[in-house]
């Protein structure tokens, strides 16, 4: 099992076998890895909760039956869960209750204990937001449902239970005639107010602030080209960080020495054999390229007793490779040296991603309006296929709060060109020539800047290339 950390009540199982069935006499069961092991605070085990999560296994996730994800440093959608619940946990443990004893009040005053945490980092601000506590009682809630019927005792959490809930509902009306209903447990703790989640995409002067930042704070040539990539990979591919950290060496080559490059994503917060393929911009495969053939071969070779295991990002000291959490330490460092005062995440660059290409595909296939363009999202299976391949979303509806955001910059975006790889490719040649010109100035003789010039340029051509042959037919 990996090692706890002091937030978290859990530690993940590297491997877990279930039993299936028998078959001619033979034992068949279920493989699992990285699964949650619940904890009580004094590290026994917490035998309902490690129940519940085994029977949370069977729990369709996203796509039907693929289950519930497990990717990722924390156990992935499954580790949410038992982050959840492991709150109500401690809080029984610290108060000497058992779980089947929680009261209407005494739950009552757990979602109460969570509004009153105060944020370590600024502590005039409340640790968590209402959408936050909502969706920890929610998620209580059901584990106490489970732990009633697990002690014989089903109407524990109910309508007139022990613990008095209530069933709501609510329909969803699509534009194209569909509804869905869903429904959910309520609890007169938990406030609706503030129930949808804010999106925020990360500024362009921000994403500025970052990359001048990284010649300052790096300590070697390996490190500052490494969180170069990673910034550009951030933000020109819309990648969530653990698919990031999951680039392999081979999926980079086998793009750039393709006629029109398409680069391999592992698809998260679906099952594991998913993946996706987004075009990518010469430009920024063969400044990876150059990572891979210069920084990234010298550290490989120097630990070459560590069996390198091909991924782009690894570790300077391990040679092996990186998770999503150190990109996230890498961008909260870059914040720091950069003096960003305000909230920066790798999703914030994801956020950005989406939203500037539904600014462009507004632009480029002429939509009005967020209604229209909701209609288009619903109705034309080539634009779905358009906007869902950039982006890893299973649906439409999956992006229905990007929208508003697209249609609110629209106003400031100039009617230049009407390909979205065209206009990026654009934007990406005008920022690597200024990048040049800093150089110029520090380091680099005119020889050398007129030879990567020449091939920068070169680069651009070929983008465009590509762009116009992408481009739709009139």
């Amino acid at each position: 099992m990996t090692k706890q950390t002091c937030h978290q009540l859990y530690s993940l199982m590297d491997e877990l076998s279930l039993f299936s069935h028998m078959a001619i006499g033979k034992i068949e069961t279920y493989e699992f890895s990285n699964i949650p092991f619940m904890m009580w605070p004094d590290g026994s085990p917490c035998i309902p909760a490690n129940l519940y999560i085994l029977s949370l296994l069977e729990r369709a996730g996203r796509g039907g039956n693929r289950g519930l994800s497990t990717r990722g440093s924390k156990g992935g959608t499954l580790g949410e869960y038992a982050s959840k619940i492991g709150q109500l946990i401690r809080y029984c443990y610290h108060l000497n209750i058992d779980l089947i004893h929680l009261t209407d009040s005494t739950f009552t005053a757990f979602i109460d204990s969570l509004r009153d945490e105060h944020s370590p980092v600024y502590p005039s601000s409340k640790k968590k937001t209402e959408p936050t506590i909502l969706a920890i009682g929610r998620a209580c809630l059901t584990f106490l449902e489970f732990t009633g019927r697990l002690n014989g005792n089903p109407d524990f959490v109910g309508e007139g239970g022990t613990i008095r809930i209530t069933h709501q509902s609510y329909t969803i009306k699509y534009r194209n005639g569909r509804s869905v209903t869903k429904s959910y447990i309520h609890h007169h703790s938990l406030s609706l107010g503030g129930r949808t989640r804010s999106v925020f995409p990360i500024s362009d002067a921000n994403i500025n602030k970052l990359a001048n930042a990284v010649d300052s704070l790096s300590k070697s040539r390996f490190i500052n080209s490494r969180r170069k990539i990673m910034l550009l990979l951030l933000e020109y591919t819309g990648a969530r960080r653990g698919e990031i950290s999951r680039i392999r060496v081979e999926d980079i080559l086998n793009a750039y020495y393709s006629d029109e490059p398409m680069l391999r994503l592992e698809t998260w917060k679906q099952d594991s054999s998913s993946e996706r393929y987004i075009p990518i911009h010469k430009m920024i495969l063969q400044q990876i390229k150059t990572y891979i053939e210069i920084h990234r071969r010298k550290v490989a070779k120097k630990l070459k007793a560590n069996k390198d295991d091909g991924f782009l990002f690894i570790g300077q000291t391990t040679g092996r490779g990186i998770s999503a959490d150190t990109i996230t330490s890498e961008i909260s460092a870059l914040k720091a040296e950069a003096g960003i005062k305000e909230k920066i995440s790798p999703h914030m660059f994801r956020h950005a991603f989406i939203t500037k290409r539904f600014v462009m595909l507004i632009k480029e296939h002429e939509i009005q309006n967020s209604d229209q363009f909701r209609q288009a999202l619903l109705d034309v299976q080539g634009f779905i296929a358009e906007v869902m391949m950039w982006t890893g979303h299973k649906s439409p509806e999956s992006v229905e709060h990007y929208i508003h955001m697209a249609f609110k910059e629209i106003a400031g975006y100039a009617k230049t060109v009407s390909s979205v790889l065209l206009t990026t490719a654009m934007e990406l040649f005008d920022r690597k020539q200024r990048e040049l010109l800093n150089r110029l100035k520090i380091d680099l003789t005119i020889d050398e800047y007129e030879a990567e010039l020449t091939e920068l340029q070169r680069l651009r051509d070929e983008d465009f290339e590509i762009a116009r042959r992408r481009a739709p037919a009139a």
